[in-house]
């Protein structure tokens, strides 16, 4: 009788934050026979119970205090997965690729562009392949919505905006060393909004322009960063992002938005005869539009009395770890969903933000403390308002004249 084949081994880099979050799903995809978890690596031992536990025909899970040691130990694992600070990250992956090992590399990927580059170079001299852990990128969503924008279902483009006002109390900004700092012990940290909470509507809204913007430099980038908390990174950000031949995104976020009406984030997309709007977090996709006739990308939803249809369609989350699996299997049939060279667009707004000057304290008489369910949070006036305006008016918080923006981008 043949035998079944064997799951490729995975270790799971950083086992607390996100970690756990992997930890659930490697869970899920060995328990349909896809991968063996043999070894996590991180300086703190797991907390009790988040391991999967010991079966039948099973061997133990090994722990290491770092990555070094577990490869240092045998064999390297088939697939590595790194869920560290990410400042770690390039190092990480890099001596897992030479090691002989595939990386699904959590977001923001690396710290910028020549980091991104030399870790592209170690992948294609190790044959060796990197997913990047931005989700929103793998959606079913964002190739249903570039057919119908490229049939007309919304008219000519003319801009791209994204907004996203989430609450962050005290105690995030307490979560790591790391947590709201531009730099740690002069490595960049880059703990911003733009850049790890809402670093998904930025490499979301360049998708919807498709490969050439995500894979390409942008030609101009505009800044504005401030803060409300005290803390040196931006909590409370505008970008607006200029790519050859296609209409600007304008992304504006904010972590200090009041409980209650806290918004998740959006990828609006405007045209001359209506708009689409992409929650990449609900993967809730609605475009409203004119008829567009016969053509393959033709809305398929309700028309209402001025000719106008509403498509609503609502898309799975994307499994990145087992699309890699399935990469490795049927590599000529199976594209990863998210490799390195379509984050150049995304990590050069990361670089960027990098290199720009201090973020600008946001004046006391914007800004309030309230107690809310889960925790004290710095929070500043209209900030939900104000950032959904920004993205749809395509302005920077200066031109949409938030009296406490900075305007010396």
């Amino acid at each position: 009788m043949r035998q079944p084949p064997i799951p490729p081994t995975v270790a799971l880099v950083g086992v607390h934050g996100h970690g756990r979050w992997h930890l659930n799903r490697i869970a899920a995809l060995e328990q349909a026979g896809r991968l063996r978890l043999t070894a996590v690596a991180d300086p703190r031992p797991p907390e009790p119970g988040t391991l999967p536990e010991s079966a039948q025909n099973r061997a133990p899970i090994a722990r290491y205090d770092s990555l070094d040691d577990l490869l240092a130990a045998g064999p390297p694992p088939d697939v590595t997965l790194i869920a560290t600070p990410t400042p770690t990250h390039f190092a990480l992956a890099e001596a897992a690729l030479r090691a002989g090992s595939d990386v699904l590399l959590e977001k923001p990927p690396v710290t910028g562009l020549a980091e991104l580059e030399a870790l592209r170079k170690t992948a294609a001299e190790t044959g060796r392949v990197v997913q990047v852990g931005f989700q929103s990128l793998g959606s079913a969503a964002l190739p249903r919505l570039r057919v119908l924008l490229a049939d007309g279902a919304i008219g000519e483009i003319t801009g791209i905006g994204a907004a996203g006002a989430w609450c962050r109390p005290e105690t995030y900004w307490r979560r790591a060393p790391w947590a709201g700092k531009r730099w740690l012990n002069g490595v960049p940290a880059l703990d911003g909004a733009l850049t790890n909470p809402f670093a998904h509507a930025i490499v979301t809204a360049l998708a919807v322009l498709g490969k050439d913007a995500m894979a390409q430099v942008p030609d101009r980038i505009s800044l504005e960063l401030c803060h409300a908390n005290r803390v040196e990174a931006d909590d409370t950000s505008a970008v607006r992002i200029e790519v050859p031949d296609a209409p600007p995104i304008l992304v504006a976020v904010s972590v200090c938005a009041p409980k209650p009406v806290e918004i998740d984030p959006w990828v609006r997309v405007q045209g001359t005869k209506g708009e689409a709007v992409f929650a990449y977090t609900a993967g809730r996709l609605t475009v409203t539009g004119k008829q567009t006739g016969n053509q393959t990308g033709e809305l398929t939803g309700d028309q209402n009395a001025s000719g106008v249809e509403e498509l609503s369609e609502t898309y799975p989350e994307a499994d990145l770890l087992a699309n890699l699996l399935d990469h490795r299997e049927r590599p000529d049939e199976v594209p990863l969903m998210v490799p390195l060279e379509d984050t150049i667009g995304f990590t050069s707004v990361l670089q960027a933000v990098r290199d720009a000057p201090e973020p600008r304290a946001i004046p006391a008489e914007y800004v309030y403390v309230q107690d809310f369910a889960v925790g004290r949070a710095t929070t500043v006036k209209g900030i939900v308002d104000l950032v959904q305006s920004c993205a749809r008016d395509q302005k920077l918080f200066s031109e949409a004249g938030a009296p406490w923006a900075p305007v010396d981008h």
